[in-house]
């Protein structure tokens, strides 16, 4: 394949998908490192009602997933 043929056929729309999913792939991580810091909280400090943070923090964790899923699959 010729360099110029490739350079070529870049567009827009793909320098779009790739930014999109590289930030959710960005966002997945920050979701995983939030949870771990909620986690490392929560044994730190006890509260009464822990458990709606740890919820809250795997809720946060799957739709990030979930979204970088979808963006990869349907861009």
């Amino acid at each position: 394949m010729d360099i110029f043929t490739l350079i070529g056929s870049i567009t827009f729309l793909g320098i779009v998908k790739f930014l999109l999913v590289t930030l959710l792939l960005v966002y997945a991580v920050f979701a995983m490192l939030m949870m771990r810091q909620v986690s490392a909280m929560t044994k730190a400090v006890t509260m009464k009602d822990d458990y709606v943070i740890r919820i809250l923090g795997v809720i946060n964790f799957g739709f990030s997933i979930a979204v970088l899923l979808m963006a990869i699959f349907f861009l």
